[in-house]
């Protein structure tokens, strides 16, 4: 009787949470809680299989949720160009969506921080229409341009971000960040960057 519940437990305990969802009649509301609880314990993997098995079996449950969900997965689990073709989905798919703008300037961050490409960084900036930008995040967008523009080397046109952001945000973080950008580009030698020096 005691090795009896000993495989039974043991059986139990190693079937995945995804293979249960396969088991049972399969509800998308319950695959969602589920995979939650397995990202709250850490187990990202296992939570990321989940929501790509919702997104496949339940393409119209919650679809933007779960997308969401996958993108957010594969960036944490240090995915980047798999988390930034997630969100390209993402944005692609949901023009409309309210955070669609902090989307593009995670994705700027993570194409120039992980990836060192700052010609896609560029690109997912130019995505957002700066009159769309809302006033609270427009500090962090105009410096992260001009820092971009900076590392592009076209530090007058960085110059020109920041100037714009001291000016209009002064009383902000972007603000103070960009002044010793400014201090900084006022030390080098006026040029050097332009002309490969």
């Amino acid at each position: 009787m005691i090795l009896r519940a000993f495989l039974v437990l043991l059986i139990v305990a190693t079937v995945s949470p995804v293979a249960l969802c396969q088991e049972k009649e399969w509800d998308p509301g319950e695959a969602i809680l589920r995979a939650r609880m397995l990202v709250d314990a850490g187990k990202l993997r296992q939570g990321l299989a989940l929501f790509l098995q919702i997104r496949e079996k339940a393409p119209h449950f919650r679809p933007f949720e779960v997308q969401r969900e996958i993108c957010r997965l594969y960036e944490r689990l240090g995915d980047i160009p798999k988390a930034l073709k997630e969100y390209e989905t993402l944005i692609n798919d949901y023009p409309w969506a309210r955070e669609r703008i902090q989307i593009l300037m995670r994705m700027a961050a993570m194409a120039e921080v992980a990836l060192h490409d700052l010609d896609k960084a560029w690109s997912y900036l130019e995505e957002i229409p700066e009159d769309k930008v809302p006033h609270t995040d427009m500090a962090p967008y105009l410096f992260n341009k001009g820092y971009l523009l900076e590392k592009m080397g076209k530090p007058q046109d960085a110059l020109r971000l920041y100037e714009r952001l001291i000016k209009e945000y002064p009383d902000t973080v972007g603000a103070f960040w960009a002044k010793e950008r400014v201090e900084e580009l006022s030390r080098e030698k006026p040029g050097a960057q332009e002309n490969g020096e």
